[in-house]
């Protein structure tokens, strides 16, 4: 039996557990965006589990021992932006893997990191807080995030 939304995110909330973004907000709270943001039970499942490998201790065989489901496993291994990888390489092997889910999932999860540095950039602007090396470190995310998610279109596009 598949494991529930539910159970995915018990695992989720307890592996992030005292996380904190860059505007000190609760890791979970992007998590659960990303995870409802998905159209069926499987993108969900996979955007909740999305940063899991990548920002904790959780491994893919212990999600496996928990009873995470292999299609899940397989989207979250994908979404996993390894040390060794270049992000633009990151980004390439997500497309070249053909995975709809993982891609999907990276343009939730896209989608929801442009909006918060948005806001962050907007708040930063109200309060004239001059801090130009945050600011270019956002917007270094921006344009990075805008690519990607400009190249993971354009390979959606062309598979259809």
């Amino acid at each position: 039996m598949a494991m529930s939304i539910e159970e995915t995110l018990r695992i989720a909330l307890e592996a992030h557990k005292g996380q904190k973004d860059l505007d000190g907000k609760p890791v979970i709270l992007h998590i659960m965006a990303v995870g409802a943001a998905g159209k069926n039970e499987i993108e969900q499942k996979v955007g909740i589990l999305h940063d899991i490998i990548e920002d904790t201790e959780i491994t893919r065989d212990d999600l496996r021992k928990s009873g995470v489901d292999e299609e899940v496993l397989d989207a979250v291994d994908l979404l996993t932006h390894r040390d060794k990888d270049t992000y633009e390489e990151y980004i390439r092997h997500l497309v070249e893997s053909g995975n709809l889910t993982a891609m999907m999932v990276k343009l939730h999860d896209l989608d929801h990191n442009q909006e918060r540095a948005s806001r962050t950039l907007m708040g930063m602007e109200k309060s004239r807080i001059n801090d130009q090396e945050r600011r270019a470190m956002i917007l270094d995310i921006v344009k990075m995030h805008t690519w990607a998610s400009n190249y993971i279109v354009g390979a959606l596009r062309r598979a259809q």
